[in-house]
């Protein structure tokens, strides 16, 4: 499988700002996180009950990231989700 650098990354909201507080796979399968992207379910509009902000990346350079899309939800919609196709990266892998 060939290796991208694309990867999605989890933010949530807390004292004013977005911290990132987790990453899915940097170096995984550009199929993968694409797919993992689709499947997600929000809102590319932010709300005070939607405090998690998922993004899809591009990882162009060292310090360059692109942000290519971004959702806005609770954990809750997309927990089952991420768990099920982060197993099977990694038992695939």
């Amino acid at each position: 499988m060939e290796r991208s650098n694309y990867y999605i990354e989890l933010q949530m909201y807390c004292r004013g700002r977005y911290m990132t507080i987790a990453s899915f796979d940097r170096n995984s399968c550009e199929k993968i996180v694409h797919e993992l992207f689709d499947e997600l379910h929000g809102d590319p509009q932010a709300s005070d009950l939607r405090r998690l902000r998922i993004n899809l990346l591009l990882n162009d350079t060292e310090n360059l990231k692109t942000q290519l899309r971004s959702i806005h939800c609770t954990l809750d919609e997309n927990t089952k989700i991420i768990i099920k196709k982060t197993f099977r990266a990694v038992n695939f892998d």
